[in-house]
């Protein structure tokens, strides 16, 4: 079939899918889109080798036309074109073409239109995500190629003024937390963000320490290097920034403009005629003390018995940077992240909401720092539904048997002495008297039982663990009659041994009383 024809057959197709708004719909309707597409997915795989690649090239050449019309007034240019998405989609998904179409044309869209429209394009590749998302894979097949619009979609947008857009793209390109690939598994430092910092004469000592601070959240492991001016020289631009901050704390400046094109926004500008404006800023402020309270949580983590102790589960040697401080260091980081997180209250006047939450993510990042260190082991449990599912299969094939044998200890009413009380001819009044003997029973009748189990402590610590489970059962009991005897405060509850508890709860008969008995019994005998 000639381009010609496949171009009219996609076009025929879409006018199909825009008469019934179909890709208006927030969930795609696969039934009803399988019925608007039945002749060119009927045509493809007609001849698949051939077709498929026809059709893939028509659809590309179709796309680009519909671009070239989205600056004009025609209203219907959209319709078409999110249209045109859904029947790839569609096409990508029952395997009629490669499955990773949808995103090549995605891909080449959001290329040839405006950020605008690529904002309203992806709101609609948003209301598809289930469906494109599905089977997809962070290392393969569709995956690269999503990962790869995506980031090309990120470099175009203005974080300045679509801050927002920005986010969205970000949360659609990400994968489950088990991903290894989205996971730094080397530990490797990102040194390509350190801003230009103008070294002349005219810079005060507040803005070179100032901006100092940022080689040092680049690269923690320069607080060991002496030639960047090591520990001390950290802490003195760390204190001296968070004191510059609490002076300023009262001063607000206008707002600074921004560049439109998102090419640079205020944590960005290091001139130093615009330091006092960006001390003034909160949001800047906030910012700033974030990094510092981010830094000092990585730097206590690795260094002293905190590193130990991750070391003895670790298995990626790779993300463990050992930071060897001395005490009185480890005393002046602890110092400086209270008084960052002291700061953050202040400068972000929110009545500490920003800092609780802030503090609260942090605590989460030593469990996240342990799940790297043992290499990103899969964490994800079984859906809820499937493991009943399997509860109820087995249930099922369970009652399929016919008969099941107890070995004839099947007793009438579940228990002996519950059958014993249902056989017995008493009236209802009558068996309030059942319990008696038992509500009666004082702690001498109790340790008269508990002859066998009174040891000394010596040879408790020699019974097996049933022993001694049944042990302190029994003593515990013991201890609950006492109760009722008015002698609770005559046992030590934390002794194990009953034979001592004997001692101290009975009198024990004197020397002449136990020769008596000793005489009365020989004289019986005689």
């Amino acid at each position: 079939m000639a381009q010609t024809a496949y171009h009219q057959l996609i076009e025929q197709t879409v006018c199909n899918v825009v008469s019934t708004q179909l890709m208006l719909l927030d969930s795609m309707d696969v039934a009803r889109m399988e019925q608007a597409t039945a002749k060119l997915t009927l045509e493809i795989t007609q001849n698949q080798k051939t077709n498929q690649r026809d059709i893939e090239y028509a659809f590309h050449i179709y796309i680009f036309d519909l671009a070239q019309q989205l600056s004009t007034a025609d209203p219907t240019v959209l319709d078409r074109l999110t249209a045109a998405i859904d029947i790839a989609t569609l096409l990508s998904d029952n395997g009629t073409t490669d499955s990773s179409f949808v995103f090549l044309l995605l891909e080449e869209m959001m290329d040839m239109v405006s950020i605008e429209m690529a904002q309203k394009i992806f709101g609609h590749v948003e209301r598809r995500s289930s469906i494109l998302r599905q089977g997809m894979t962070a290392t393969g097949g569709k995956g690269i190629v999503m990962l790869r619009m995506c980031n090309n979609l990120l470099r175009r947008i203005p974080q300045a003024t679509m801050s927002e857009f920005a986010g969205r793209v970000q949360l659609f390109n990400s994968f489950a937390l088990s991903e290894r690939s989205g996971v730094n598994l080397r530990g490797d430092f990102d040194h390509t963000s350190q801003p230009h910092i103008e070294t002349t004469d005219e810079t005060t000592a507040v803005y070179r320490a100032f901006w100092s601070l940022q080689k040092y959240f680049a690269d923690p492991q320069l607080l060991l290097n002496e030639e960047h001016g090591g520990f001390k020289t950290f802490a003195q631009a760390a204190l001296q920034t968070i004191d510059e901050f609490r002076r300023t704390n009262g001063n607000r400046s206008a707002t600074l403009a921004f560049d439109p094109t998102g090419k640079e926004t205020l944590r960005h500008l290091t001139s130093p005629a615009l330091l006092q404006m960006q001390f003034g800023d909160a949001q800047f402020k906030c910012q700033v003390l974030l990094q510092l309270l981010i830094f000092t949580k990585y730097v206590m983590s690795m260094s002293g018995d905190r590193i130990k102790k991750l070391k003895e589960t670790a298995t990626n040697k790779f993300v463990l940077h050992e930071l060897q401080l001395s005490e009185e260091e480890s005393k002046q980081l602890q110092d400086i992240r209270k008084r960052a997180g002291n700061q953050l209250v202040s400068a972000a006047n929110d009545r500490g909401v920003f800092s609780r939450t802030a503090q609260f993510v942090l605590f989460h990042e030593t469990c996240w720092a342990k799940w790297k260190a043992e290499s990103c082991k899969p964490f994800e449990q079984p859906p809820l539904m499937a493991l009943v599912e399997e509860v109820q299969a087995a249930a099922q094939e369970f009652l399929k048997v016919q008969s099941v044998e107890f070995g004839g200890q099947l007793v009438p009413m579940g228990s002996e002495h519950l059958a014993e009380v249902w056989q017995t001819a008493v009236a209802p009044s009558d068996l309030s008297m059942l319990g008696e003997q038992v509500s009666s029973m004082d702690l001498m009748a109790a340790m008269n039982r508990l002859d066998i189990y009174c040891r000394d402590d010596s040879d408790y610590e020699l019974l097996t663990a049933s022993e001694q489970t049944r042990a302190d059962l029994l003593q515990w009991r013991a201890l609950r009659s006492s109760v009722f005897d008015n002698m609770f405060r005559k046992v030590d509850p934390s002794s194990h041994s009953l034979a001592t508890l004997r001692e101290e709860v009975f009198p024990q008969p004197s020397d002449i009383e136990m020769a008596n008995q000793d005489a009365g019994s020989a004289m019986e005998v005689a």
